[in-house]
């Protein structure tokens, strides 16, 4: 078959790329000039690296067998990280249970009620029943008040905002468990990876492999109108300064709903609609690094920071940025806020001067190499509570001719990572013809 596929995130991408495996023809049509979506490469002058921040951890069965089915397998680095955490203006490591111990904020009791907690969650928690009540209520009832306020409400409120006491505690599941996954239960460390030349080189790679093998990419090319009729999807997009038209056998549909509602307001939806969290992410190349810290998540409601995330305490600075410290400085918000229409030096003045340097007040101007302001309004559909659980051992909706939306959406773990897409985009190929 012919397919159309809307949007070259990972989704989009793995899609086709499972789809060309099983015989059919993938069209990719992308409005910005490069694919990848939230993974793409940005060049940030003296060398290219992510976007935005990525990771692979060792328990990515799904990306990490896509890498080796891509031939990338021998350019995957390890590295055991560090963890941090920040109150009161003062630094804590928190990378593992002797760090915990030592942890001063809490009491002993705290301590047990908190390791408690966790092994509830991983063991004895019904995923279920987690989608019906808000993170807020669960962790007060197993982890204790206290830990919520010192521990777990700042963070939610970093991560999501007004949204804070409205997600569900399926969030809380699905970060323990994906975060005690990464830890080797022999040394209980961080152990974290990235593909040599980052996403740079896998889509590249990617690119070059669905191509060579007959896929076709649109790029620049924004879709202007989709019209499904009784066997045909029609697809209206500029290209080239003009608008043209092109039937396809099936078109599947990868972006944000909201952006696919606008397109075909009838559109038959998988998934349940809920709003999204966008980030405003400042990208900043320094002299020296900041911590030792791969990521530092912040107790501190009063910094305008949802958390800092070091990337060259993973990757090799001297092999993969020119010797240069990388430090991504995330804002998550409503995909509407009104940061998105502020200008790159009014997030430079909120994130820095007003957030990082509250951090680390003797860093001078000068070690500042560079900055850039990126931003993405449709991150994910935030993980609000339910009224209904989802059936988790449902089937991905079925093959269902000529057009469908399914995206990122239709994941019930509630941490968006691309291990979990790229699952997701096999399991939906897995059910055309």
């Amino acid at each position: 078959m012919k397919i159309g596929i809307v949007g070259t995130g990972i989704l989009g991408l793995a899609l086709g790329y499972y789809l060309q495996r099983r015989g059919h023809t993938p069209h990719f049509f992308e409005q910005a000039e490069q694919i990848g979506g939230l993974t793409c490469a940005f060049d940030y002058g003296s060398f290219v690296w992510d976007k935005f921040y990525h990771v692979v951890l060792p328990t990515d069965t799904h990306l990490i067998a896509w890498f080796e089915e891509l031939g990338l397998a021998d350019q995957l680095r390890w590295k055991t990280t560090e963890t941090g955490f920040y109150h009161g203006q003062d630094f804590y490591p928190l990378s593992n249970g002797l760090d915990m111990l030592r942890f001063p904020l809490l009491s002993p009791v705290d301590k047990v009620r908190m390791a408690a907690g966790i092994l509830y969650c991983l063991y004895v928690a019904k995923p279920e029943a987690l989608f019906l009540i808000s993170a807020q209520d669960w962790l007060i009832r197993y982890f204790g008040a206290r830990n919520y306020e010192i521990f777990w409400r700042p963070l939610l409120r970093a991560k999501f905002g007004g949204y804070a006491e409205k997600v569900a505690a399926i969030f809380i599941w699905a970060a323990l468990t994906r975060l005690y996954g990464v830890r080797s239960l022999a040394t209980q460390k961080e152990s974290m990876g990235y593909v040599q030349g980052g996403y740079d080189r896998v889509l590249t790679t990617l690119q070059k492999t669905l191509s060579d093998q007959g896929a076709v990419f649109h790029l620049k090319t924004p879709i202007t109108a989709i019209t499904p009729g009784n066997s045909h999807c029609q697809l209206t997009y500029a290209e080239s300064e003009s608008s043209k038209q092109e039937q396809f056998d099936h078109v599947v549909f990868t972006g944000p709903t909201p952006i696919a509602q606008a397109l075909v307001p009838d559109a038959p939806l998988a998934v349940e609609v809920t709003p999204y969290l966008g980030v405003v992410c400042l990208v900043l190349t320094l002299k020296q690094p900041l911590t030792p810290f791969y990521i530092l998540n912040l107790a501190d409601e009063t910094i305008p920071l949802t958390g800092v995330l070091e990337m060259t305490n993973l990757v090799d600075r001297d092999q993969e940025t020119q010797g240069l410290s990388l430090v991504y400085l995330s804002r998550y918000v409503d995909s509407q806020d009104a940061l998105f229409l502020k200008s790159d030096a009014d997030i430079y003045q909120l994130l820095v001067e007003d957030g990082l340097l509250k951090l680390f007040p003797d860093l001078k101007p000068e070690q500042i190499i560079g900055w850039h302001v990126q931003r993405a309004r449709h991150v994910q559909a935030l993980p609000l509570v339910r009224t209904v659980a989802p059936n988790l051992k449902e089937p991905i909706p079925a093959f269902q001719p000529p057009f469908q939306v399914l995206n990122a959406s239709l994941l019930t773990c509630a941490t968006l990572n691309n291990n979990e897409v790229v699952g997701l985009a096999k399991e939906i190929a897995a059910t055309f013809p």
